[in-house]
Parts: C-alpha cells; sequence; structure tokens
C-alpha cells in the first residue's frame, strides 16, 4: 500500500474535490450520505467543518442560514438505531432486540464573521446519548457492537465532545487546531465509514481504539492539538499530540465530558499521517489515500509476563508494566465511476489495515474492505447503498496467556470463556432519502466468531438506524 500511496504522490489530481474545486458537479450532500455524527470533520477538505445543506425543517434552516450569515453556525441530529438478533450469541438470546439514539448539537462561531479575526474558527459539539447495547445480550463485549451510537460510552444526558480552535494560516494551506477533542476528528476518518451501521468501522477502524487508549474517539474527547499543512493541492501532511486520559470510559469521564483535569494523564499519543487525494480523469473520480504511525508512550501491563519475566498464568504474579505503544494504520478510498452529475453521487470501493503491537494491544490486526454506492437507483440520486467486510484478530500474545489460563481451568481475560482467535463481520445496507434532512436504513450483519470466540454461535442481527437532521 505505501508503494501506492508514494506512486500518487506523484501524480495528485487538481486538490480535495469540492463544490468550488470539481466543476460542473454541484451536488451537496455528503459522500456516504447521513453519517452518524454530526458534520464529523474529516481530512477530506482543509476546511474540516463544512456546513451540512440539508436539515428538515425549513423555517428553522432559514434562521440557520440567517445565524450562519453573521458567523454563527448551529445544527442538530438526531441518530436512532434499532436491532433485532435474528440467531446466535453465548447463549440462546434469538428475539432479543435493543434500541439506542443519540442527539448531537454543533455550535461553530467564525470569528471573522463575528469580529474579524481571519481564519479563527471555534467548535463544541454536545450529545445526549440512551438505550441498550444488544451485542451484551449476545456475550460480546470486544469491540464488534451492532449498533455503533453505542459503542462511545451508553446512557448520558449531556456529554461534551468538543471544544476547540482552529486557525488556517498561508492562505489555508497550514491549520493548527488546539483545545478539547478527540484522534478520530482528523486521524484515520471518512465520511464512509458511518455508512455502516457496526461500530467495527464507523467513525474509524476500532482496533486502533481499542489498541490504545491514547486513540480516543468521539464522544470522548482529551486536551490536544493538530497540526496539518497541504504542501500541494491534493496532498497532506498532518500530526498531533493528546493526552492519554486512562480515566476514559470511568463514570467521571464518560458521563459528562466536562472533566478538564489531568490527573488520569498517564501519557501523550502522538500520531502522524500523510494522505493523498488524487483526482482521475474528465469525470473528477477522486480518491483518499492515507498512510500513519502513531506512538503512545502511557505504560501497560502486559498480558503475558509477570514481574520476574515468567508466565502470569503460572506464576499469578502481577504483570510486568511496559511503557510505549505503536500502532500503524493505512486506509484508502477510489470513486470508480459516476452515476450523476453530483459531486458524491458514484461507486466506490475503500479497503483498509491497521496493526498494533501485541504484547499491547487485546486486537493484533484489522483488514476491512467495502464498497459505497451512492445513486445506483434510478430516481433515487441521495440513496446510498453499502456492503463491507470486517476482519479482527486478537493479540497472539494475549491468546497465548488464555490458553494457559484455559488448560487450568481459570478465568481467562478479555471476557472469553475459550481462548480467542478472530472475528470477521459481514454487513449490508441500504440508506434510503425519505426527503429532505431525513433517512431510514434498512442494515444486516452477520458476525462470525462473536467476541472473537470459535465456539460461540455465529450472530445475525437485523437493524434499521433513523436519522434526521433539523
Amino acid at each position: 500500500m505505501s508503494l501506492a500511496v508514494a506512486s500518487l504522490f506523484l501524480a495528485v489530481g487538481p486538490g480535495p474535490l469540492s463544490a468550488a474545486t470539481a466543476p460542473p458537479y454541484t451536488g451537496l450532500t455528503s459522500p456516504s450520505g447521513p453519517s452518524t455524527f454530526l458534520d464529523s470533520p474529516t481530512a477530506y477538505d482543509n476546511t474540516p467543518f463544512a456546513p451540512n445543506t440539508e436539515h428538515a425543517n425549513s423555517a428553522w434552516n432559514k434562521l440557520r442560514g440567517s445565524l450562519a450569515n453573521k458567523g454563527i453556525g448551529l445544527g442538530i441530529d438526531y441518530v436512532g438505531e434499532s436491532a433485532i438478533i435474528l440467531n446466535g450469541g453465548r447463549t440462546d438470546v434469538t428475539g432479543s432486540a435493543g434500541y439506542t439514539h443519540q442527539v448531537a448539537v454543533q455550535v461553530n462561531l467564525n470569528w471573522q464573521k463575528l469580529v474579524g479575526w481571519k481564519g479563527f474558527n471555534t467548535h463544541f459539539v454536545f450529545v445526549n446519548r440512551a438505550g441498550h447495547n444488544l451485542s451484551t445480550d449476545a456475550g460480546d463485549r470486544s469491540l464488534v457492537n451492532v449498533q455503533e451510537i453505542y459503542g462511545g460510552g451508553g446512557n448520558v444526558i449531556v456529554h461534551l465532545v468538543s471544544a476547540y480552535g482552529t486557525q488556517d494560516l498561508l492562505n489555508q494551506r497550514l491549520q493548527l487546531a488546539l483545545g478539547y477533542m478527540s484522534v478520530n476528528l482528523d486521524f484515520s476518518t471518512s465520511p464512509l465509514f458511518c455508512t455502516f451501521m457496526n461500530n467495527a468501522i464507523c467513525g474509524n477502524p476500532k482496533t486502533e481504539t481499542k489498541g490504545s487508549i491514547g486513540f480516543n474517539n468521539t464522544p470522548n474527547g482529551v486536551l490536544g492539538g493538530r497540526l496539518r499543512f497541504w504542501p500541494l493541492h491534493g496532498l497532506y501532511v498532518q500530526g498531533g499530540a493528546y493526552g492519554v486520559n486512562s480515566g476514559l470510559g470511568q463514570p467521571k469521564y464518560t458521563r459528562t465530558g466536562f472533566e478538564f483535569d489531568t490527573s488520569a494523564y498517564t501519557g501523550v499519543y502522538v500520531p502522524f499521517e500523510i494522505g493523498a487525494i488524487p483526482v482521475f480523469g474528465p469525470h473528477a473520480l477522486v480518491g483518499h489515500y492515507k498512510i500513519a504511525a502513531a506512538y503512545d508512550s502511557s505504560p501497560y501491563p502486559s498480558y503475558y509476563t509477570d514481574i520476574n519475566g515468567n508466565p502470569i498464568p503460572l506464576t499469578g504474579l502481577p504483570a510486568r508494566t511496559g511503557r510505549g505503544k505503536i500502532q500503524v494504520w493505512t486506509t484508502m478510498d477510489q470513486m470508480l465511476f459516476r452515476h450523476g452529475r453530483g459531486i458524491y453521487e458514484g461507486l466506490y470501493v475503500m479497503a483498509g489495515y491497521v496493526h498494533n503491537a501485541p504484547r499491547a494491544s487485546p486486537y493484533e490486526h484489522q483488514y476491512y474492505l467495502g464498497l459505497s454506492d451512492r445513486g445506483m437507483v434510478p430516481g433515487r440520486p441521495n440513496d446510498v447503498i453499502g456492503i463491507m467486510v470486517n476482519h479482527v484478530t486478537a493479540s497472539s500474545t494475549l491468546v497465548a496467556a488464555q490458553k494457559l489460563y484455559y488448560r487450568r481451568g481459570r478465568k481467562l481475560p478479555a471476557n472469553a470463556l475459550t481462548p480467542q482467535s478472530s472475528a470477521t463481520v459481514l454487513e449490508a445496507t441500504y440508506n434510503i432519502h425519505i426527503r429532505q434532512g431525513i433517512w431510514v436504513q434498512p442494515d444486516f450483519q452477520y458476525v462470525i466468531n462473536p467476541n472473537l470466540e470459535r465456539k460461540v454461535k455465529n450472530l445475525s442481527v437485523l437493524g434499521l438506524r433513523l436519522r434526521v437532521i433539523f
């Protein structure tokens, strides 16, 4: 993949595809239709918070337009995800159903319009989340949640997701972001990911987040900063430094998001990513190619080795503590052909790979391959069809420890009843655009080896996502 990316650097097109840079395509909607997070910023543009142009309430939309002209951007986004288990799981839970939702409120302030501060913007996002995690009914507490909205912390009344500022410099070729935010706002992200409802891919490939707590993802934020530079049109480099909050997942941080103290910070997470955004041919077939590495300086306990260097399952002594984790990832998507004249109407292929050091992560590899097609059905330019395969493997070090525990009849780590191996998620989805600002999305998922255990019965799940942008 790295050689392919390097060759693309030598042949980049005119820059990121947008309404301003790729006439005559004039569509105003996002590549995947609705994503499950409100206007999620990505490396798809040099100014990551592009306004969402489709809203269900026309009167509210008029007010929004008036406020936006004055420099105040507002948005309200509802996503509800329901699912029912058709078959499978650790125990017989056929017919078990669950519902979860998120209401997101976003406030973006353009300080150039407000007070004349050129290139400076601030961004605030708050969410409400509630519901039931259906995957736990099936005995799966891994990263493969069938309702991705639940994946970031469960029931929360008001949770602060992000509060940070961005400053554009050098005619928008350089951007600095500082504040309270999550890593996946900018790194290893794509709006195509949330074509799908499974948490293994929506938002970002979750072996990154589960492999290192330093790679925190929405709705959890930390204090940090990011610098992005476009040396050429269609080519960017970016790096960041984020606090590693070991308390993420605990009620103090999960329930509010308003905890800014650094007492639970145990290190620094430093990602670096290079991306190419070439545009091919007269129909402006856009692609996104990324390669990255990250270092997490925080300490971690060994799965296998005790303080004396012997296997923990044999001695029962405390685990040896290591420091420093490495992650690498590469992602790509490429539009193969267009269906119409809208910017994003066409067929995309997407693929990627994530690797974590097995001594420091419960998940060693993740591979994914998928198709996302917008506008395939005649007369339905805003419908999106998606097919995805995700494959995740457990850490070889963790599995070695589990096998020793299993032979001795002792409780296994990672919520496993038997030694783990790998899991594969097959997903097919159809996102139906009902009317302006409203989407309904039936979804089917088939999970092979839930909780990465071969002895757990494969899981069939039927889901339904509803999204309304007010």
